[in-house]
Parts: structure tokens; C-alpha cells; sequence
């Protein structure tokens, strides 16, 4: 096994077998609620059954279970240990037993179920199918410890359709550094310091509490005990059914016990449980449901907003699925030390501390809107992930990428203002997961995994931002409501169960179906699951390069887009389905402007033509209308220049999410040289008139490509002059006056000023300056705002001397809270003997890392590029003697922003300076000469036409 964490014991207290007998005797109550709540029809819940539905779809890889036993409740004991002053020996200790009901599906006489860091003391195993609990006879038990597998032989087999229990009782441990399983945290409140537990079982950490069946599609109910101290709060997933104390004679003291309800079957990794000095607040939704939030209590002001989002969001999903939540209560916790930002469990909801508390009288609205949006994704999984949950880990997107999308449509119900779902999906979700998605090492949505490094990996990017992409796209073609009205059927027919991919597709097919009132392939030509296989089972997405033939027809064709074209797709493990994709691709034009129900035409797997009915020569045409669709969009540069136009003349013409798309489109075309990169400088031209977020949003994320081929050059002076131009409107209108109550204008105000400063505007220079030096006058007072202060501290010591660096240096020394943004705005400085001694000293010293310091220095400025780049390559050796060979990393980490011949010949001589680098390094080195290469090709086809263009602005 991986680790004994305990100590082994020959058996439990005679207390313990006390509090079992309670628990076994107590009656399980359930309350229901009266009212409005149970108007709303509850999906029935199943029940146990002897053919309970198992995956074997995945049986070659070796650490699944077998699939002859299917558990369905478990009766689970935990004495967790964690105040060192009382416990002695046995602090951070877990005491454990827990009783696993199963069935038997197949003649076995095997017994495997999942553990980790734990010892186990004693199992027995009992035929339960008889009045009485019949003690069977066990050969022995065996481990497999790469998958955390307690392996038990009973001497005769057990019979398939009979029901058993297996009793065992184990010392695990709560001293899990990495947060996972039920693990030990302090924090320091009111100048005391406070110890508590809390869990994280998803997605393989269940295993660490108690032994189990830990894998999703297992499903079960939960009975859970847990044993305490008096002056802690013990929560789990249902309410408590009985609080009860025992003395304990090894420790002379009376400790709590609390029985919890039993839960509704669920998979392991949702049981949640915390002990702690917890204080909450509390409410009941308007559907009935008993709604609490918990923190420490010195942070008990800071709840009420959570407690308010919290219970509109949960009775709005409600509504929204008609399926009524089926716990009876709803607990959310901010926990001091965890390890996820948020994790969904049944019932108790934990939350970091920065996602769940909220003052409006200290905080911006950017930790409103955070706040609201994380409650809002934690929310949705009560329903996609929680009452239907993936039958295995290969299809996380079933959960995360449901909770994603729906996220942006709950957080919209009680802060409208932000305009989630207009302007922040683009950004947050579709232009993330196009980030990820267009190189060659992205995967696929839907892809085998086995091993706990593989599972984690799933919890990226792609499952929850193109995860929730895909579904926007399936909206755009199906229309929201019959889409919703499919996932309403998924939801029902799913309920307490575990589904596929496959399954989303049958039931959305037969939706379809039901609305067109006929088959949807005879109809339609496909069924969903042809439709949607491209998009999940293959990474990537397309490009659709749209050229006009003639007036009224344009030629659609689709390509797998990629970034960089030196880029080599990697997807030996997984395949691909030819990189062509069905693509629902809406359209229209100037002579019509139909954005709410667009024309639309469809590329399956291949090429088509649009018809552009009623336009004549001079009307633009765009498609992808409100980019619904996953994919990017490249026109002919003649209809580039129409829209161009457009924009300048009436930019409120476009809708504002088709403004950021072309915006976004045409920086990342350019970077990819699909397109000359001098149109998308002349189609940001209209920002000058651009009061919207999601517009200037797609300029901030994608503009420092274009920043970095040309800060090196004379052209970098011009394009500065441009952007300040283009950003001055708003800096006027906006300035720096920093409301609370604000939402969307928050966010605009923070882009314009961000971008106003980084690019000279004068008054932002001149505000900062001051801003700093007041900072600089009341070292204990920073009024800096906190999400301009990287902004603020670069400006002041770019444009300042000594004086300014020197405040930085020394007050990062002592000021924790800003050392980071303080240690990367030292590197901001116009001062070249400064950045030599700022990496000098990281080189020789111990207080500063030197790859950090190096990064600073390379990022902020040409200046700082070039003298980071001469000082990386001179003292490599002793850089290789700190890091090994991850120093040749920092060297790579320079090609991204090279594009001369200079450059290129600098990084060829260091690689043949380094010739016996290490056989990584060398690959490494290849990719980044290729990079370069691909600078000083984008250098050579752009930087002249953006110069003239630049030049011939009158700004």
C-alpha cells in the first residue's frame, strides 16, 4: 500500500461497537417539505436492483473494478483526530468503520474494493439474504497497491442475485498535505490558531475515508457517523438525525456523535464532511429548502450575499428543469485550506474562501460577480453531475461542461448587470477553450483514461470551457428552448443513474424528433450523435475560410485550424476523425441583417455554398452570427474591409458579440498567418467609438503578439500613438473612480485603464505616477485599487527613477499580500544597471528566485528583453547549476517574442554552444527555432503594410 498512515491497533473500542449498534438501530428519518416545493414533481428515485448498470467498456485497463458486485448503501463511522494538545499519539488519525451492502451480479468469490493511506484492523463478510446475518468464511485478502486495491477471498463463492455485507474497520490518517480525502487545515483567527478537517473526494479520494467501490458508476446510498469534539460543528452531506456524546475511558472525555440522514444514492466522491469552529447564517427558498451558509465566524458579515445568490440560483434551477432538488437541505462552507476552488458534493457545498464570501463595503465587484458565478456552477451540478452523474471519468464534460454554460445563464439571474451570457461566455468559455484548442497537443472531449493522472487531466480546459462551447454551439442549431426541453428528457430519464455521451445524444435525438414529428435522419440527414461525434471524439476545431463567387453566392470551406503552422498534431493516442467537422454555420448579410434567426447552412464534413438572397456587390456579409458556433472565421479580404467599414460607419449595426468575434478572429488569424495581420489593426479602428466589454476584451487578450513582433521596432512608437488614441474616448469617460455598485462599466474600466497605461496614455502615466508616490508617502496605506496595482506599480517605475524601484525592492521584503506584483514591476524599469543588479542579485542570492526574476525582466519592456536575454545566455552555467536541465527552459522561454535574423542566429549558437544537451532539450530546442522562424516570417509579411497603415491614421 501507499504509506501506513496509522497505528495499528487490534481492535476498536468497545465504544465504537456501541455507536454501531445506535446507528443500526436508529430509524432512518426523511422529512418532506409542504407547499410550493412539492408542486414540483421529484424524479423517482430507484432502488436498489440486482442488475445494476456497469460499464465494462473499459475493462483493458487493469485498475477498474471487477463487475460482479454493485454496492448500494453504506454504513460509514469516522473519529477523525486533529487537536494536538488532546490527541497525543494519535493526532491526525483517522478511526474508521464502515459496513458496504452489496449485491452480487456474478458468481465471485472475490471482494474488491478501493483504499488508500489507510491500515486495515479486521473485516468480516456476511450473507445477508436470510432473517439473519449469516458470518461467512474468507481465505485471506491481497493488495494491488498501483491501483489502491484491497482484494478479500471468501472461501465459497457468493452467489450471483444475493445480498452481503462487509464489515471492516481501518486507521487512516487526516494528514493529507495535498487536501484530498478527509484532510487536516488551520488557519489563525482573532490571533488564535484553529484546527478543522474538511474533504475532497473527487475524483479518487473517496478511497481515503473509507474503504469502497470508487468509481462513479457505482452508486449508493450513504449513512454517515461522525465522532467529535464538543466545541466543533460537524456537517455532512443530509441533517443530522441524532446528536448523541459516549465517554471515552482512554481519554477520559465526552465526545459528540452525530447521526446524519441517509442520503440519496450517489456516487462515493460526493460524500462531503467538515468539523470545524464553524458559525452560518440561514434561509429557506422560496421552493421550501432549509439553506445554509457556513464560514469561520469573524467572516460571518461576508455570508449574506452568498446565502442570497445562493437560494434564488437553487429555486431558478428548479424551475428551470422542473425537478425539484431532492435533498432537504442545502449547507455551502468556506473552508480556510482546500484544494479545488469549489467542489459540488450533495448537500455541503465547499468553497475556497475567496469564492464564497463577499462584503460589499470591502470588496469589488469582481468578487460579486466571481462569487455569484461560482455558487451558480456548483449549483447546476446538483442536477448535471450530482442526480445524473458520467458513468466514467473519459466523459467529465457531462459535468463540467453543463455547470459551465450554466453558470453564466444563473449568475445573469441575480446580476444582470454583468451580462453573463452576452459578454462574458465569449471571453471566460469560448475564447479559453479556443486558447487550448488550437494547438496539436489538445485532446479530444471524450477520450479513454484509466490511471488517477489520467482522470485529473480531465478537469481541464477542454471539459469544462469546450465542454460548455459545445453547448452553446447545439443551442445555436437546436434553439435554446428545444435544447433545454432535451435536457429536461436527459435529466428525467437519467435520474440517480450514471450516463454516456451516447446517452445525451439518444435522448436529445428523440427530442428532436418529437418536435419535427417525424425520424430526425430522414429529415434532417443525421441524428445527433453523427452530428456531435466530430466535435467530441477528435481535438480541434475548424476554420471556415468564406470566399465570394459572385453576388449572391459565397464558398464555405472548412480546415482543422492550428496557430502555428509548424505545429504537429499529436493524437497517436486517441486518432482523429479526418479533422472535419458538421458545422452549423449561420450567415447574413447588410441588404437583410437577420441576427436573431439567421440563415443557416450546413458544412457536413465538407465544403457547401451560401446564398446571399437580396444583396447586391457593395453589402458586407458575416457569418457565425453571435458566434454560437465553435469555430473561427476567416472572409475574403474584400468583404474584410466591407466590415471594416461597417464598424467605422455604424458599428451598433453588428451585434456586439459578432464585433468582439471579428476583433478576436482577425488578431488570432493574423497571428496564424491565415490572413495579413494589417486588418485586424484597421478593423479595431472603430474601438475608438466601442463603449461595450466583450469588444475590447477580444483586443486585450489577443493584441500582445502583435505588441511583441513589433516593440523592438520603429513601428512600436506608432502603434502606440494608435492605441492611445483608440482607448482615450473611454479613459475620459471612465477615469479612475472605482463604484462598488458597478458591473459591467467595473470591467471596462479596468481594460481601459490597463490598456491606457501600458501604452503611455499620458493622463493614465500621470495618475498612476501619483498613485504610487502617495503609496510610497503612506507605506501602510496602499489605496491603490487591487486589480490595478500590477498595472499601477509597472507604469510608476517604468516612468520613474531609483526612488520608485527602490520603495518596490524593499517593500516586497515585509508586504507578502504585493510581493509578486512588486517583484514583477521591478522588472519594469527603463533603468539598465538596475534590471542587470535585480537579476545579478537573483543569480547569487537566495531572496530571489532567479527564473522568476529573468521572466520579469524579459516581459515587461524591449529593453529589459534584450538585457535579460544577453544575461540568460552569459551566465547559463551557473543558471544550469541551480536549475539542471530546466534551465534550458528559461533559454526557449525567449522564442515566443524573437522574430530577427539577430535572434535566430543568437539562438542556433547557444543550441550549438549546447550541442550535448539533453535529448528533451534538444527537441525543445527545435520546436523553439522553429517558432522564431515562424516570428520572422509573420515579421517580413506584416510589419511594413502595419507601418504604413499606422502611419497614413490621423490620430
Amino acid at each position: 500500500m501507499d504509506g501506513d498512515y496509522g497505528k495499528t491497533r487490534s481492535t476498536m473500542m468497545q465504544a465504537t461497537i456501541i455507536i454501531l449498534w445506535l446507528l443500526y438501530c436508529i430509524p432512518q428519518i426523511r422529512c418532506d417539505h409542504a407547499g410550493v416545493k412539492a408542486e414540483i414533481p421529484r424524479p423517482l428515485e430507484k432502488m436498489p436492483v440486482v442488475s445494476q448498470k456497469v460499464s465494462a467498456k473499459y475493462d483493458d485497463f487493469g485498475e477498474r473494478l471487477p463487475t460482479t458486485l454493485a454496492p448500494y448503501n453504506y454504513r460509514v463511522w469516522l473519529q477523525p483526530y486533529f487537536t494536538a494538545e488532546k490527541d497525543g499519539a494519535k493526532f491526525l488519525d483517522l478511526d474508521g468503520n464502515v459496513d458496504i451492502y452489496f449485491n452480487c451480479l456474478e458468481d465471485t468469490r472475490n471482494i474488491t474494493v478501493h483504499y488508500k493511506h489507510m491500515t486495515i484492523l479486521k473485516y468480516e463478510l456476511y450473507d445477508i439474504s436470510g432473517e439473519v446475518d449469516k458470518l461467512l468464511q474468507t481465505a485471506g485478502n491481497a493488495t494491488i497497491d498501483e491501483w489502491d486495491l484491497y482484494i478479500i477471498t471468501a472461501m465459497a463463492p457468493l452467489q450471483s442475485g444475493v445480498n452481503y455485507r462487509l464489515y471492516m474497520e481501518y486507521i487512516a490518517t487526516v494528514d493529507h498535505p495535498d487536501l484530498w480525502g478527509l484532510y487536516y487545515g488551520h488557519y489563525v483567527e482573532d490571533a488564535s490558531n484553529k484546527t478543522f478537517v474538511g474533504s475532497q473526494l473527487e475524483a479518487t479520494a473517496a478511497r481515503r475515508v473509507f474503504p469502497c467501490f470508487d468509481e462513479p458508476a457505482l452508486k449508493a446510498t450513504f449513512d454517515t457517523t461522525l465522532v467529535y469534539r464538543p466545541e466543533y460543528v460537524a456537517l455532512s452531506n443530509t441533517d443530522s438525525i441524532l446528536n448523541d456524546t459516549y465517554y471515552d475511558p482512554n481519554t477520559d472525555e465526552v465526545w459528540s456523535v452525530t447521526y446524519f440522514a441517509t442520503t440519496v444514492k450517489m456516487s462515493t466522491y460526493l460524500n462531503a464532511y467538515t468539523v470545524g469552529d464553524w458559525a452560518c447564517v440561514e434561509g429557506t427558498t422560496r421552493n421550501g429548502i432549509k439553506f445554509r451558509v457556513w464560514t469561520r465566524p469573524s467572516f460571518l458579515y461576508k455570508v449574506e450575499y452568498a446565502l442570497e445568490a445562493g437560494m434564488i440560483e437553487l429555486s431558478n434551477f428548479e424551475d428551470l428543469w422542473n425537478i425539484a432538488y431532492p435533498l432537504e437541505k442545502m449547507d455551502m462552507s468556506a473552508l480556510p485550506d482546500f484544494s479545488a476552488g469549489a467542489m459540488e458534493n450533495w448537500g455541503l457545498i465547499f468553497y475556497q474562501e475567496a469564492y464564497l464570501l463577499y462584503s460589499p463595503v470591502e470588496d469589488s465587484p469582481a468578487q460579486r460577480k466571481i462569487v455569484a458565478q461560482i455558487i451558480a456552477h456548483e449549483l447546476a451540478h446538483q442536477w448535471f453531475g450530482n442526480l445524473v452523474t458520467l458513468e466514467w471519468w473519459s466523459h467529465t464534460w457531462l459535468n463540467e461542461g453543463f455547470a459551465t454554460y450554466y453558470e453564466y445563464l444563473a449568475t445573469d439571474w441575480v446580476e444582470p448587470g454583468f451580462e453573463m451570457y452576452e459578454q462574458f461566455f465569449q471571453k471566460e468559455v469560448q475564447y479559453s477553450a479556443f486558447s487550448k484548442d488550437q494547438q496539436g497537443d489538445s485532446r479530444p472531449l471524450i477520450m479513454d483514461v484509466g490511471s488517477e493522472i489520467e482522470i485529473l487531466g480531465m478537469f481541464d480546459t477542454i471539459s469544462y470551457s469546450k465542454g460548455g462551447s459545445i453547448i452553446m454551439l447545439m443551442g445555436g442549431f437546436l434553439g435554446e428552448q428545444l435544447m433545454f426541453e432535451g435536457f429536461r428528457n436527459y435529466l428525467n430519464r437519467f435520474a440517480y443513474d450514471n450516463a454516456v455521451s451516447d446517452d445525451l445524444w439518444g435522448v436529445l435525438t428523440e427530442t428532436v424528433e418529437l418536435d419535427m414529428g417525424g425520424n430526425m435522419k430522414d429529415i434532417f440527414g443525421y441524428s445527433m450523435k453523427e452530428l456531435m461525434d466530430p466535435w467530441t471524439l477528435q481535438m480541434g476545431f475548424p476554420v471556415v475560410n468564406l470566399t465570394r463567387t459572385s453576388t449572391t453566392a459565397v464558398q464555405a470551406d472548412q480546415g482543422h485550424f492550428l496557430l502555428d503552422h509548424y505545429d504537429v498534431v499529436e493524437d497517436e493516442e486517441y486518432g482523429n476523425l479526418g479533422y472535419v467537422w458538421h458545422i452549423p454555420l449561420t450567415f447574413t448579410h447588410e441588404a437583410e441583417k437577420l441576427f436573431t434567426n439567421p440563415n443557416i447552412e450546413w458544412l457536413h464534413l465538407t465544403s457547401s455554398e451560401l446564398t446571399l438572397v437580396g444583396a447586391n456587390d457593395i453589402n458586407w456579409y458575416i457569418a457565425n452570427v453571435n458566434q454560437t458556433a465553435f469555430i473561427r472565421v476567416n472572409y475574403d479580404l474584400e468583404n474584410w474591409r466591407k466590415l471594416t467599414q461597417q464598424l467605422l460607419t455604424n458599428h451598433k449595426a453588428l451585434p456586439v458579440k459578432n464585433r468582439a468575434h471579428l476583433i478576436n478572429d482577425a488578431l488570432v488569424l493574423g497571428q496564424a498567418q491565415q490572413l495579413d495581420h494589417v486588418v485586424s489593426m484597421e478593423i479595431i479602428q472603430y474601438l475608438y467609438n466601442e463603449t461595450e466589454y466583450i469588444p475590447w476584451q477580444a483586443y486585450e487578450d489577443e493584441q500582445y503578439y502583435t505588441k511583441y513582433m513589433l516593440w523592438r521596432t520603429s513601428t512600436y512608437g506608432l502603434l502606440q500613438q494608435y492605441i492611445r488614441y483608440l482607448v482615450s474616448p473611454n479613459y475620459a469617460s471612465l477615469g479612475w473612480y472605482w463604484n462598488p455598485t458597478d458591473d459591467i462599466d467595473y470591467y471596462r474600466r479596468l481594460d481601459t485603464l490597463r490598456i491606457a497605461c501600458d501604452y503611455n496614455h499620458v493622463d493614465c502615466v500621470a495618475d498612476a505616477t501619483y498613485q504610487y508616490s502617495e503609496w510610497m508617502a503612506y507605506p501602510d496605506n496602499n489605496k491603490i485599487h487591487e486589480n490595478m496595482r500590477r498595472n499601477v506599480y509597472c507604469t510608476a517605475i517604468r516612468h520613474g527613477g531609483e526612488t520608485e524601484w527602490n520603495f518596490a525592492y524593499n517593500r516586497q521584503k515585509t508586504d507578502l499580500q504585493e510581493r509578486i506584483r512588486l517583484r514583477s514591476a521591478m522588472g519594469c524599469t527603463q533603468l539598465e544597471w538596475l534590471l542587470i543588479g535585480y537579476m545579478e542579485e537573483a543569480l547569487e542570492g537566495d531572496e530571489f528566485s532567479a527564473e522568476l526574476t529573468i521572466g520579469f525582466v524579459r516581459d515587461n519592456s524591449a529593453l529589459g528583453f534584450s538585457l535579460a536575454w544577453s544575461f540568460t545566455v552569459e551566465n547559463f552555467v551557473a543558471l544550469n547549476t541551480i536549475y539542471g536541465d530546466s534551465a534550458y527552459d528559461i533559454v526557449w522561454e525567449f522564442a515566443d517574442k524573437m522574430n530577427t535574423d539577430k535572434d535566430l542566429l543568437e539562438l542556433n549558437a547557444f543550441g550549438n554552444l549546447h550541442s550535448d544537451m539533453p535529448a528533451e532539450a534538444a527537441n525543445d530546442f527545435n520546436e523553439a527555432v522553429k517558432r522564431v522562424e515562424t516570428n520572422i516570417l509573420w515579421s517580413e509579411r506584416n510589419e511594413d503594410d502595419i507601418r504604413l497603415f499606422l502611419e497614413s491614421v490621423n490620430v
